[in-house]
């Protein structure tokens, strides 16, 4: 299999650098190295038994050399936004050093090893030194192939909003791969509600952030499929600071294994994690929560308050709160807590007349809203919040 698997990576880069070719090859090889998990076998089943290595390539135009396709994807404010394909040719020194290297490593698992092999296409941004992005930077795609990855690059001193709306439409389960890197003292918000549709899929987001940088992940998952998560902020250079709260819902026979970790390796860096979930039905939500703080990080702060509000006997739901300290000279805390929705506020709902259905939603709406409402772009939180209203209007068996 990896004979053909190898012949087919290398027919699927016909217009890739060479590195690029190389590197993909080099995947396929290593990914059997690697233990699997359950889920990531499920994946990974699916992907070999039918290859997906077409691309998908938004167009540029009719640009044929580099310097013409730069130009095309430069952004009046100085910013740059092409098909990742397309950059690896226009930014080779770029990609060649950052793409799944710094932060979603290929190297790291199975699974990663063959998003790498498998590619189907993503986006590059690109913000050079100082730039300020007042607008939104959107990144939103209709996906019919199962691996998509952008890479977003941002400057020192560098800000932006990052706005990820992507839906995967195939029936192949999909991987959708995000990679934030940070230079000294950039700032980024960014904002992530995708959608699949396949039975089972993973979406990794993962952040390198240099001294000083500042970076808030604000994340909602409410999508109704199987679904892993890695979410990872690494916190290299001193003073820097992330944060990641996230809302997310569980429901008919959905099962959600949620991975979220901060790593304190530079000192007086913060990390943060606030996240909380409603499991129903026959669901099952598993949040696993890490914060680490290596030694040399003094000055450190790590948090982390991880919350399941569970609405049926049936459901399931686990928070693993885990705090790894290899420094004295830090503030860490954690708090985790699971419980059933309380039976005499859902009889007194009741009693004023509402169904069981309609209780539920009020009481959902009333756990996860606190976390939502600390989303600071207001257009984005409405939005949101309309996206709560319309899931929560979903009924399963």
């Amino acid at each position: 299999m990896n004979q053909q698997l190898l012949s087919q990576v290398m027919a699927s880069c016909v217009n890739a650098p060479d590195w690029l070719m190389k590197k993909r090859q080099l995947a396929v090889l290593l990914q059997e190295r690697f233990k699997s998990t359950p889920a990531a076998e499920k994946i990974m089943a699916a992907w070999l038994a039918n290859p997906s290595l077409a691309q998908l390539e938004q167009s540029v135009g009719e640009q044929t050399n580099a310097d013409q396709v730069k130009a095309a994807g430069l952004h009046t404010t100085g910013w740059v936004n092409l098909p990742l394909f397309t950059a690896a040719n226009a930014y080779p020194e770029l990609l060649q050093e950052n793409l799944m290297e710094k932060a979603i490593s290929w190297q790291d698992s199975q699974l990663n090893a063959m998003h790498l092999a498998l590619l189907n296409g993503g986006r590059f941004i690109y913000i050079p030194d100082g730039t300020i992005v007042k607008e939104p930077i959107e990144l939103t795609v209709d996906c019919s192939l199962p691996n998509y990855h952008n890479l977003v690059i941002v400057g020192a001193g560098a800000q932006a909003a990052i706005v990820e709306h992507q839906t995967a439409t195939g029936r192949q389960p999909a991987y959708f791969g995000t990679e934030l890197l940070l230079g000294d003292g950039a700032r980024v918000d960014y904002y992530q509600s995708n959608r699949f549709s396949a039975v089972q899929n993973h979406q990794a987001v993962r952040a390198y952030q240099a001294q000083h940088s500042v970076l808030n992940m604000y994340l909602a998952l409410f999508d109704e499929h199987d679904l892993t998560t890695d979410f990872y902020a690494n916190l290299d250079g001193q003073g820097g600071a992330a944060e990641i709260k996230m809302v997310t819902i569980a429901s008919g026979q959905q099962v959600q294994d949620v991975q979220t970790q901060i790593l304190n390796h530079g000192p007086h860096t913060v990390g943060n994690i606030v996240q909380n979930g409603v499991a129903k039905d026959k669901a099952v939500l598993n949040f696993h929560a890490v914060g680490k703080t290596e030694r040399g990080a003094y000055g450190a702060n790590s948090q982390q308050q991880s919350r399941i509000l569970t609405l049926s006997d049936e459901c399931k739901g686990e928070a693993d709160p885990v705090l790894l300290i290899e420094e004295n000279d830090v503030n860490a805390g954690h708090a985790a807590s699971i419980g059933k929705v309380d039976a005499d506020d859902l009889y007194y709902l009741e009693s004023r007349g509402l169904s069981e259905h309609d209780a539920q939603v009020l009481l959902t709406r009333g756990f996860l809203l606190p976390v939502l409402n600390q989303f600071p772009d207001q257009k984005l939180r409405e939005k949101l919040v309309d996206e709560l209203a319309q899931r929560l209007e979903e009924k399963h068996e």
